[in-house]
């Protein structure tokens, strides 16, 4: 069968060469039917094509193909830079994806001195202390699991901030954390608007990605305020050589808490919430502005070597008011409060700062007050809780290691050193004063992007702080612990970016 076709091919080619001169649409369509027969004698042979034909082939195909369709358009750009946030951009327009994961274990071991209850189980539950509570609590968590987008839309000077945790801690539901716009009107003067830390406590307003112990101190987790929704005005001023040498906020916000706890406008109309606001402020001077340029918020000095011989230090001031004239507490730190529950109250915060940073020492020195007076007719005395704590941290020149030491003390008002115990439990009379005092270790993989740190912190006489975060625990009868005192030690793996 082959020779035949073979034969047939060659003979029509032969007739095609002395054959008298055709037109050329003729010549073309010999030379078509010619190729059509080579190409069914390859295939009866199983041959591969020509070099010609694939070529002739795929240009067939991209013709027929729709051309490329860039979706941000041909001048957008994408990208994961090492220890960045991967993005998407065209022109002012710019999406940041970020991620946080803290993996923690966590165990505290209590000394002799911790005071804790026990239940019977009834309803209502009755308490008896005893000397076999509290009992020492440990296991692994997420502590922190956090999604944020932010970015600029427009034009630069519009951004926005998204961030969702979804740590072990919520356990009713999905916690909103930062959700606000910001809007660059001018120079370097910002208004934002949305949910937002409180302008109060420095190292509450240090991102927990940057700290550096585990967790921030037992003190800030004391007076700090947390999230809240509502407007500000912030921004930077100075001289024209250094423009960002003063750091300013003001700010305006429901003193409620975070987004999470819902609308307060909508809740009902019976003074659940009051119309009362909180007002808030702080101001930095960044001392050695002019000649080391912006001193970003960060407990650990990882400038380059060239960088670290340069003194950054900087002050600052803060402080809170608000007539807080409905019966809910929400969001007034993690110091309890004792005065009577059911009364309104007058609040108001101070607080001050200084932190610095040199050849890789890095110290942040904070103290706050916090006062209350109970009214609409209540009898409870006065509150006004005093605290401050030190940190100093040293990272290595060329090395990833790190370590770090703390103090504070919280310095309780004399009038509420008598706390109940629970139900029919009596009350316990307590120390004036919580400490707290720790050291702690650190390795960095890639800054905070990636590291891994212990710290060991010896808690005494906490009567009164509560914080999931941080991991205290105090003046809870159903969770067995009235006083907490002894040793808390924590391990902690991040990925951050």
């Amino acid at each position: 069968m082959s020779w035949r076709l073979h034969s047939a091919a060659v003979a029509f080619g032969l007739a095609a060469a002395f054959a008298a001169p055709a037109r050329a649409d003729d010549a073309q369509s010999l030379r078509d039917e010619v190729q059509a027969l080579q190409r069914r004698v390859r295939e009866l042979e199983g041959s591969a094509p020509t070099q010609e034909e694939v070529e002739a082939a795929v240009s067939r195909y991209l013709a027929a193909t729709p051309s490329t369709v860039f979706v941000g358009g041909a001048d957008g750009k994408a990208g994961f830079p090492l220890g960045k946030k991967p993005y998407i951009k065209e022109g002012a327009n710019k999406l940041e994806i970020a991620f946080r994961n803290q993996v923690r274990y966590e165990t505290f071991l209590y000394s002799d001195d911790a005071v804790g209850v026990v239940g019977n189980g009834a309803s209502p539950e009755v308490f008896t202390i005893t000397d076999a509570a509290p009992r020492d609590r440990s296991g692994f968590e997420i502590e922190r699991l956090y999604l944020g987008l932010d970015g600029s839309i427009f034009c630069e000077d519009i951004t926005f901030k998204l961030e969702l945790n979804f740590d072990a801690d919520g356990t009713t539901g999905v916690e909103k954390r930062y959700a606000y716009i910001d809007w660059k009107f001018s120079g370097e003067h910002h208004i934002r608007g949305g949910g937002d830390k409180v302008a109060y406590a420095c190292e509450e307003n240090h991102s927990s990605s940057v700290l550096a112990f585990v967790d921030r101190s037992i003190v800030t987790k004391a007076f700090e305020l947390g999230f809240d929704t509502g407007v500000s005005l912030w921004g930077y001023f100075g001289p024209c050589d250094c423009p960002k040498q003063f750091m300013y906020k003001f700010q305006v916000t429901n003193g409620e808490g975070a987004i999470s706890r819902g609308s307060m406008f909508n809740t009902d109309a019976r003074d659940t919430y009051s119309d009362e606001l909180l007002f808030a402020g702080m101001f930095e001077w960044n001392i050695n502005a002019c000649c080391t340029g912006d001193y970003k918020w960060d407990e650990v000095d990882h400038r380059a070597c060239d960088k670290r011989c340069e003194l950054q230090a900087a002050f600052g001031i803060a402080g809170y008011y608000e007539n807080d004239d409905d019966a809910k507490r929400d969001q007034w730190g993690g110091l309890a409060v004792r005065g009577s529950s059911s009364a309104r109250a007058e609040r108001y915060g101070l607080n001050a700062w200084f932190r610095m940073q040199w050849n890789g020492l890095s110290v942040l020195a904070e103290g706050y007050l916090r006062n209350i007076q109970y009214t609409a007719g209540s009898t409870s005395p006065e509150q006004e809780d005093v605290g401050a704590h030190i940190m100093a941290h040293y990272r290595f020149a060329d090395s990833n290691w790190g370590l770090g030491v703390r103090a504070g003390m919280i310095w309780l008002d004399d009038d509420y050193l008598t706390i109940s115990a629970g139900n029919q439990a009596g009350s316990v009379d307590v120390e004036d004063a919580i400490t707290e005092y720790g050291f702690v270790v650190n390795y960095f993989f890639h800054d905070h992007n990636h590291k891994l740190s212990a710290d060991v912190n010896f808690v005494q006489d906490n009567s009164g702080v509560t914080s999931s975060s941080a991991g205290y625990m105090a003046s809870s009868s159903s969770r067995g612990v009235i006083v907490e005192d002894g040793v808390m030690i924590r391990v902690q793996w991040q990925l951050n970016f």
